[in-house]
């Protein structure tokens, strides 16, 4: 199993990047938001799955050994592949996914394309105890699902508003306050 992959970015495409490395291109399936920061001939690192299926081997990569961790976590539910699990992490955000799993709010997991409210309850249901225990939800985590939900609701995408809160200040405490600069990030753009 190859668990991480440093190298030089050769392509890529709305799912996947070509990572070269000695001499080797290996297909990565990552987020959005990943895939969006990475420059042709540049490094990148991946944290990696590995899906060995009949028919298939593939890789899925990640930014973070922690967003890693979250994907497995999600394989571990009946009726998430690795696709779905990509799907989940790249709409919904490491921060958002375990807020709303602590929550129970299945509002955000709803809204992915191929995941019914079933499959949702599942995912709720088996994982809230694993990542309560790995990691309290804290007041700014709240404030921070708030955002995502006020943003969204105003018609921004996912991975934009991931990026703006990834940049928002330390400082910036509350909901109301939160929104209000992440409007001032979004708008410099």
């Amino acid at each position: 199993m190859i668990g991480k992959i440093s190298g030089k970015v050769g392509n890529i495409s709305m799912t996947r990047a070509l990572i070269e490395v000695g001499g080797i291109g290996f297909l990565i399936h990552s987020t959005a938001t990943y895939l969006e920061k990475l420059h042709i001939g540049k490094e990148a690192v991946f944290w990696t799955h590995t899906a060995v299926r009949e028919t298939d081997i593939s890789l899925y990569g990640f930014e973070t050994e922690e967003e890693l961790i979250m994907f497995e976590k999600l394989l571990g539910v009946s009726g998430i592949g690795p696709k779905s699990g990509l799907a989940i992490l790249s709409v919904a955000g490491l921060p958002a996914l375990e807020n709303a799993i602590i929550s129970g709010n299945t509002g955000i997991l709803t809204k992915i394309a191929g995941i019914g409210k079933k499959t949702v309850d599942k995912i709720i249901l088996e994982l809230s105890g694993k990542v309560a225990s790995s990691r309290e939800m804290s007041e700014s985590l709240k404030d921070d699902l708030d955002v995502f939900e006020a943003l969204k609701a105003l018609g921004y995408r996912d991975h934009q508003i991931q990026e703006v809160l990834k940049k928002m200040p330390a400082e910036t405490a509350g909901a109301n306050d939160k929104i209000k600069q992440a409007l001032k990030l979004l708008g410099k753009k």
